[in-house]
């Protein structure tokens, strides 16, 4: 059908594939950890998120003049939005109390409010929308640490055990940040034409494609710098983890970089736009790799 591809569905895998990964790839894998959340009750997070997600595509689909031709009516897509959103909340509020902090429900209205935030209200608003993505993907990420350690958080004999892998998810929350950032961008770059028809502001609508390339240089050097500063706190010491790092994360980033200031046609902005999702994949990959590195040569 094709309101189906108005959800954004191959995004939607990439964040059902990274949440299962750093349960079943990491979190499993920890033998001193204690998880709230069962794993039925852990697809029910994945699941509010990934309905809240559909539900954010779907209003920047329907929002705006021009928008997605005659495939969806706005009163319909705005039902379907609100049945969505509905479900999902209903989810992290059951999710919530099974950790004995309704109050966490927030998490999932926050993020379901910045969706349609970005979609919406700051349509005119330079990287604002950008920014407001980003910051889901993180609080996603995070999720997984708030539901399934809190309940342990409170108990001080052990809490020293979740020290580290908060960190841990708190760095790939980070990264996640900083790679959603370099992907809208480089996809507002993509949609430039688009986006100018229906009455949005993006980067490069503002201050032109080639100043924009410029920006987003900058931010993947930044994105760069940031992982090499992660590595030199972290992974000096895991070789196999330090090995995959450099070469299928920052070697594909600077590659991105090296290319952006040249992307002028569709084909090489989509090109770059793949090769952030492919990072974004072999990011959450690295857990894994991380997780044997530590298990079998730390």
């Amino acid at each position: 059908m094709n309101i189906i591809k108005l959800f954004k569905p191959l995004h939607l895998m990439l964040f059902v594939f990274a949440m299962l990964v750093f349960r079943y790839g990491y979190l499993e894998q920890q033998p001193a950890l204690l998880l709230a959340l069962n794993h039925w009750q852990y697809l029910l997070l994945i699941m509010a998120f990934v309905l809240i997600g559909a539900g954010g595509a779907l209003m920047d689909a329907i929002s705006g003049p021009g928008k997605n031709g005659n495939t969806i009516s706005e009163g319909k897509g705005y039902n379907i939005y609100g049945a969505l959103n509905l479900i999902a909340v209903g989810i992290g509020y059951y999710l919530a109390d099974i950790i004995g902090r309704g109050s966490f429900v927030a998490v999932f209205v926050l993020t379901a409010c910045m969706l349609f935030i970005s979609a919406t209200n700051f349509r005119q608003t330079i990287l604002v929308g950008n920014t407001l993505i980003s910051l889901c993907v993180s609080a996603a990420i995070m999720s997984i640490a708030v539901f399934n350690f809190y309940p342990f958080l409170q108990i001080i004999e052990i809490k020293a055990f979740y020290a580290d892998s908060f960190l841990l998810l708190a760095c790939y929350a980070a990264i996640g940040f900083l790679l959603t950032m370099l992907y809208t961008m480089t996809k507002d770059m993509q949609n430039m034409d688009t986006d100018y028809n229906n009455n949005k502001t993006t980067l490069p609508i503002a201050i032109g494609r080639d100043r924009a390339a410029k920006v987003v240089f900058g931010f993947s050097v930044v994105t760069i710098a940031a992982i090499l500063i992660y590595i030199n706190a972290y992974l000096v010491s895991l070789t196999y983890m330090l090995i995959y790092t450099l070469v299928f994360i920052v070697g594909p980033l600077i590659f991105f970089a090296i290319k952006v200031l040249g992307a002028k046609t569709q084909k090489d902005l989509s090109l770059l736009a793949t090769v952030v999702k492919l990072v974004m994949a072999l990011t959450a990959i690295s857990i894994m790799v991380l997780t044997y590195n530590i298990q079998n040569y730390a």
